[in-house]
């Protein structure tokens, strides 16, 4: 039986469809004067999602029953050594691309290439595709030593669409235990407004469709991937793909434009059937190290993908959003018991006000953000610019000195925040902010709307729950204590349903 990752969605007893709680109108806490933008009235929802029934966030089937992710099972046929094929794996030798793609070429289904320890000098690209050193092949493994001890070292350099490792429309592919870098020698990313000039391979591993056909069943595991310039490992237009206890860092480039991305999960710009070959869902991101020092995003999800599972990875700091649901239409991902500690922006950030050639706003309705540990960043988590419907809940937020909001929400409507803990935080930092949203270009403007503020427990922070701007808010038994400023503030004229805080 082949392995599987089980579905972590577990229904929950409150639903975001369904407004739960009572029904009493509180009359406006006039505190002072709000510093926030101006109120506006007029909501510009995102575009329509166009996810057919699918309706239940996770690793769920159409009907919103629970799956198994298929993973490919061990090899079953020959261990194919690639010494024997005139790899060196001693450094700088002669290049042992041709060699690695000759061991490809003679598996066959069922085999796996091996890659003792050692370093392995990728200095050709396959006859077949010049952007890529190696090219997997549907059923045959690609499997190092262990990730310190076999090194793959490229000498890509800037080239566009290079990729160390491609894979198109594959199936039954594991890729596991070695390191990935490039010869660039260059400085590494840390300008996110431009600047960097770049280097080494554009992607270090690159899985996606074929002839509109999507890969599938494939483990990317145990992976170091550094010295990249756009996406350490990206997963476009498939799904079943599993990435697992690989380790990013190190990007060339983190400016605008796709630079600097850790993992990147992608549907394509202009897919909405989820019907489609190529639909993107159903990935696995989970249990993975980042060292956002040198990156943009640690992890990316973009375009309609849906259904995928981010999870229990580690991320220690990140140029802009640590998760970034990047505002094109993503729905119905759930990510869970994630740890971002230190990013300069927010740990987890639903829609993004980038894009120069595709044009960013609402992530897509539906996507569920709970059980995260996020320890010091700029926002917890952010709602942004029309991103409709999201559940956001027990969740553990610390903040930090540079901490600005525990969880932020602009134009996002029905959002809901439920059992949220949130502690710390110094000076202007509000565990809880409500705010109008000024919009990217004229995309994504308004205030909040339909916002469920509930049970929340905010204790030992520098200020509790802040509502300069919105209509049609509940607020239902907040715990708010031990606070060093205001509990709660809302702006003049504005009415919230419910209880409040207690």
């Amino acid at each position: 039986m082949k392995e599987s990752v089980r579905n972590s969605w577990r229904g929950p007893a409150h639903s975001w469809w369904v407004v739960i709680g009572l029904v009493f109108l509180l009359t406006a806490c006039t505190v002072e004067g709000s510093d926030g933008p101006v109120v506006s009235d007029d909501v510009v929802g995102p575009a329509p999602s166009e996810h057919g029934d699918w309706h239940v966030p996770g690793l769920v089937d159409r009907s919103g029953a629970p799956i198994e992710v298929q993973m490919p099972g061990p090899a079953t046929g020959r261990t194919l050594d690639v010494t024997h094929f005139g790899a060196d794996p001693d450094p700088d030798s002669h290049d042992d691309a041709a060699a690695i793609r000759a061991a490809m070429d003679a598996a066959e289904p069922g085999d796996e290439v091996v890659l003792p320890a050692g370093t392995y000098d990728l200095r050709s690209t396959d006859p077949a595709d010049d952007s890529a050193n190696i090219v997997l092949r549907s059923g045959v493994d690609l499997r190092g030593e262990d990730q310190e001890s076999t090194v793959l070292v490229t000498s890509f350099d800037g080239e566009d669409d290079s990729r160390v490792i491609r894979g198109s429309g594959v199936h039954d592919v594991i890729v596991a235990d070695f390191t990935i870098t490039s010869r660039h020698e260059g400085p590494l990313g840390d300008d996110p407004d431009g600047g960097d000039l770049g280097g080494g391979p554009m992607f270090g591993i690159h899985i996606g469709a074929r002839e509109g056909k999507a890969s599938s069943r494939v483990l990317v595991e145990n992976l170091g991937i550094r010295r990249f310039e756009r996406h350490g490992i990206s997963v476009k237009a498939s799904r079943e793909v599993t990435l697992s206890g690989n380790y990013v860092s190190e990007a060339t480039a983190v400016g605008p434009g796709g630079q600097g991305y850790g993992i990147a999960i992608e549907g394509s710009v202009d897919q909405h059937d989820p019907d489609a070959a190529n639909d993107s869902r159903h990935n696995v991101v989970i249990g993975n190290t980042f060292d956002g020092r040198h990156l943009r995003h640690a992890i990316l999800l973009q375009f309609p993908t849906h259904n995928n599972l981010v999870a229990e990875n580690n991320i220690v700091g990140s140029h802009l959003d640590a998760i970034d649901v990047h505002g094109e239409g993503e729905y119905l991902n759930e990510v869970r018991d994630n740890t971002v500690i230190d990013g300069q922006r927010a740990g987890i950030a639903l829609g993004n006000s980038g894009g120069a050639k595709n044009k960013h706003d609402a992530s897509g309705p539906g996507n569920w953000v709970h059980s995260n540990d996020l320890i010091g960043n700029r926002q917890g988590i952010l709602v942004i610019l029309g991103t409709p419907d999201s559940l956001i809940e027990d969740n553990r937020i610390t903040a930090g000195e540079d901490s600005e909001a525990g969880i932020e929400v602009r134009n996002a409507p029905g959002t809901e925040l439920h059992g949220n803990h949130i502690t710390g935080g110094i000076d202007g930092f509000w565990a809880i902010r409500l705010s109008e949203d000024r919009g990217n270009d004229g995309r994504g403007t308004g205030i909040p709307s339909g916002i469920r503020i509930e049970y929340n427990v905010i204790r030992q922070a520098a200020n509790g729950i802040r509502i300069d701007a919105g209509k049609d808010l509940s607020m239902v038994e907040n715990v708010v204590d031990g606070i060093v400023g205001a509990e709660l503030r809302v702006a003049d004229g504005i009415e919230v349903a419910g209880q409040g805080s207690n």
